[in-house]
């Protein structure tokens, strides 16, 4: 198995049986969603899961030490942005849409929503207005090192954002975009409505498609990448499990045979995984007993 293949075993499936790994291909079911590791449970689909991997949730220059009282943000469908914290949910949003954090060292994280961007109060535990733009919103990725803000509206038009949430430009070579994402470099990935994947790279701006994912998956996921994993995408298309590196698939190792509903997979060693109106927390260190 190769490095990008075992990073993604080991991140995706959770190790929720602590097998060892080996050249099998691992396969995502049931089995992965046990009743004790369930942390919320809610009336709706949960659609979006974030673990902030900035100084929210982790001490200034590691990733490897997460404090005990973990900060996780998701959106459950038609109820809004929510903060999980210590297993207590405490609704931030109503028309919360989706949520992005930067890596840095920094407490932001944003929030997308249907009269515009917010951000996170981390003293007072509240959302709270960014900037001037009122768009309708469905999806936001916060650049890594920069101020600037990428937003999906709800025509499916991208536009970077900066001066403080104020300016907004739109991305004229990116079209009908449905999901976006950043890797670690800041090069855009996105997904249009013929469920096509495509890279859009930071120096230059050239966007080109995907190789060696399916031609015409039924099904597709980005996800945000993990934060130990740098130019590296994940992927879910059909029901196979991909890595993308300067717009090429690694060979599937995973097969999702059960599809989650929303993924966090940022924080490399605490996983977080939405399935039947629930979330799920994988803390890999204590299923491997280290």
């Amino acid at each position: 198995m190769n490095t990008f293949g075992t990073f993604t075993a080991l991140l995706l499936v959770g190790l929720a049986t602590a097998a060892p790994v080996n050249d099998e291909v691992f396969h995502l079911t049931s089995d992965w969603f046990p009743d004790n590791f369930v942390v919320y449970t809610g009336e709706n689909e949960i659609t979006n899961i974030v673990v902030p991997v900035n100084t929210l949730n982790f001490k200034r220059d590691t990733v490897s030490a997460i404090s005990d009282n973990i900060y996780i943000f998701f959106v459950e469908a038609n109820k809004g942005i929510f903060l999980l914290k210590n297993k207590t949910a405490t609704k931030l949003l109503d028309n919360g849409n989706y949520i992005s954090a930067p890596r840095d060292h920094s407490k932001d994280v944003f929030f997308a929503a249907s009269d515009g961007i917010y951000t996170f109060n981390a003293e007072k535990k509240t959302a709270e207005k960014y900037g001037s733009l009122t768009d309708n919103i469905i999806s936001i990725e916060v650049a890594n090192k920069t101020n600037e803000i990428y937003i999906l509206t709800v025509d499916h038009i991208l536009y970077k954002v900066t001066e403080d949430g104020n300016h907004k430009e739109e991305i004229t070579n990116v079209k009908d975009a449905q999901q976006i994402a950043l890797d670690s470099f800041n090069n855009l990935y996105y997904v249009d409505s013929k469920k096509h994947m495509y890279a859009r790279l930071q120096i230059g701006g050239a966007v080109k498609k995907v190789k060696n994912l399916p031609d015409d998956p039924t099904y597709i996921k980005l996800l945000r990448p993990p934060v130990v994993l740098n130019h590296l995408v994940p992927v879910i298309a059909d029901e196979k499990g991909f890595m993308v590196k300067d717009g090429t698939a690694e060979i599937p190792e995973i097969i999702f045979d059960i599809k989650p509903t929303a993924y966090s997979v940022e924080a490399s060693l605490i996983l977080y995984l939405g399935h039947n109106n629930k979330i799920y927390e994988y803390q890999l260190l204590n299923i491997l007993g280290m």
